[in-house]
């Protein structure tokens, strides 16, 4: 079983995943569940602590709430539900969290999340505003080395000799 992997910034609030769920027998989109479908289960762990349930409640598309579990849209996305990861998942003191969502005959990819202390949103900073830009530079070259090694290459290239 594969698992999806997404960085999310330790003590976000207020987010929102895609999960797709499919038939266990034939892999199709399975579609019509609600928060309220008997056998719906979510449940989260952290890393160092127990498993928590997700109490799953009526959603809003576009809107989070902890638990909100909704349909996006049978015919144009089958099989695809939005789920509002609730806040304390997310929070400060765990490096990774992995949600687990079931349905009896039914195929859910298990979430992973790793839990950063930059995000990964920021266009500009990764929200590291304490680093000057050639820093960042450096920061960034430092966590990504063979991205680093491929520009440095390709600017070499550019340079015309002599």
């Amino acid at each position: 079983m594969a698992t999806d992997v997404h960085t999310i910034k330790r003590g976000s609030t207020k987010r929102t995943l895609l999960v797709y769920v499919a038939r266990l027998e034939d892999r199709t989109p399975l579609d019509g569940l609600r928060h309220d479908t008997p056998g719906l289960r979510a449940a989260y762990v952290r890393d160092g602590e127990v498993p928590r349930r997700v109490v799953l409640v009526a959603g809003t598309q576009g809107v989070h709430m902890d638990g909100g579990f909704v349909e996006l849209d049978p015919d144009l996305m089958p099989g695809v539900y939005q789920l509002g990861v609730p806040d304390a998942m997310l929070a400060e003191g765990s490096f990774r969290v992995l949600l687990a969502i079931s349905y009896p005959g039914a195929l859910v990819e298990p979430i992973e999340i790793d839990l950063v202390a930059f995000d990964p949103q920021d266009p500009v900073r990764l929200g590291m505003s304490a680093l000057s830009p050639e820093a960042r530079v450096q920061a960034l070259r430092g966590a990504f080395p063979n991205l680093a090694a491929k520009e440095i290459a390709e600017r070499a290239k550019r340079v015309e000799p002599g």
